[in-house]
């Protein structure tokens, strides 16, 4: 109807224009130098409820941080190769992090079982780490230069070669 807010077409969110000013470019790859903005230390809990933390002065490489979810069948491969260090291999010299949800919004037992195989990476459980870092969705991966302390490249990952590619071209 004329006047009306209502998209003229409810099954197409796209036709609606308030719906589209508020999307934003899912970022892929190295971040600018003018685009970097702050990183954050990583602080939570454990699977097991204890507290970690992830501080970024104590560490000299890039943090890969892997935004991961329990029930996502696209974070399976992810979880999958950071078992047994195997993701850590992969990307050396970078250190890597699995970061989920906090336990407000997940449950402890299923983040414990999706990183049972998980060795040699922290897995934190933290809402402030996603918040911080502006992640909506995964899975979704952040590099950051613990040095310098900015995100220096973001990307979705539709699978490990993805990341792989954003960590060379943000590390060279």
């Amino acid at each position: 109807p004329p006047g009306s807010h209502l998209p003229a077409d409810p099954a197409n969110p796209l036709a609606d224009p308030a719906f589209v000013a508020g999307l934003r470019p899912i970022p892929s790859g190295p971040v600018s130098a003018g685009e970097r903005r702050p990183a954050e230390d990583i602080v939570g809990e454990d699977p097991t409820g204890s507290p970690i933390e992830v501080r970024l002065g104590t560490l000299a490489a890039p943090v890969l941080l892997c935004f991961l979810h329990i029930r996502c069948d696209g974070c399976e491969e992810f979880w999958s190769g950071l078992g047994e260090g195997r993701a850590s291999e992969q990307l050396e010299p970078v250190s890597v992090v699995a970061v989920t949800k906090g336990a407000g919004s997940v449950d402890r037992d299923e983040v414990a079982r999706a990183a049972a195989g998980v060795t040699g990476v922290p897995v934190v459980m933290s809402d402030d780490a996603w918040a911080d870092y502006r992640v909506t969705g995964y899975p979704f991966f952040v590099l950051v230069d613990p040095i310098t302390r900015t995100v220096v490249g973001e990307t979705v990952g539709f699978g490990w070669s993805d990341v792989r590619s954003m960590v060379r071209a943000a590390c060279s």
